[in-house]
């Protein structure tokens, strides 16, 4: 009897801290709304760089006479790619995953 009183008691406990952990960490929903709004727009204007990107490609590729020509489209792409991704991973440094480069919001 002691023992189920002692488990239940702490599961109590445990339900109780995590709930609040939960309210304490959650940001006000205004600063919510100002923060998504920057990062939208981040992500927006890095997809417009990817596209504009592939246009390129595409506009070389169609422009190419022969399959050197098409080759060189193609490795001057990737080239891009991994000059912006290397410089994705020196801005990113200790941030970890998903932190590429994305704007701070406080």
């Amino acid at each position: 009897m002691r023992r189920l009183v002692v488990v239940v008691a702490v599961v109590v406990s445990l339900v109780f801290a995590v709930s609040a952990f939960a309210v304490e960490g959650a940001p006000p929903a205004k600063a919510q709304g100002a923060d998504f709004d920057k990062v939208k727009a981040f992500h927006m204007k890095k997809l417009d760089d990817r596209i504009n990107s592939l246009q390129q490609e595409k506009v070389c590729a169609e422009a190419a006479q022969n399959r050197d020509e098409l080759k060189a489209c193609r490795s001057k792409h990737k080239a891009e790619m991994k000059e912006r991704r290397d410089a994705m991973k020196k801005k990113k440094g200790a941030g970890g995953p998903g932190a590429q480069g994305q704007p701070q919001v406080q």
